[in-house]
């Protein structure tokens, strides 16, 4: 019975002594976040270049590239491509450092002009970040 009262007041203790950490599966993605996202015409060298929220019909490709901080651990994120609200790419991305640059391309056909949008989405699904350009 002493060997249990022990035990009890150890897990007490424990439990204490880390009030906010999170045993949940998805405390890899919890503290994400996208601290640098844009849109360019290229990517040279993990550097995104041509950076704009505007681009001509006749752009063939672009990149989203999303530098992510925060996460504990290998993790996902997806970038969801948006023409309007139709989905027309998603792309699953690893982030695996707490400290991550990484990006995705689309193929943009020259009849595909107005809004656009790609969203940068945790495994689960939790929004991150939008970042909205048109297609002229």
């Amino acid at each position: 019975m002493r060997y249990m009262k022990i035990a009890a007041a150890l897990s007490f203790m424990i439990f204490l002594a880390f009030p906010y950490y999170s045993f949940s599966a998805d405390s890899g993605t919890q503290d994400l976040k996208v601290v640098e996202g844009v849109i360019a015409t290229s990517v040279v060298d993990r550097v995104p270049q041509d950076v704009a929220d505007s681009f001509p019909a006749t752009v063939s490709k672009l990149y989203a590239f999303t530098k992510i901080a925060g996460a504990q651990g290998d993790t996902m994120v997806k970038h969801l491509w948006f023409y309007g609200d139709r989905l027309m790419a998603e792309v699953e991305l690893p982030v695996r450092s707490s400290n991550w640059r990484t990006y995705s391309s689309k193929r943009i056909l020259p009849s595909w002009t107005g809004d656009w949008r790609v969203d940068v989405v945790t495994e689960d699904g939790a929004l991150l970040k939008s970042l909205e350009f048109t297609i002229r």
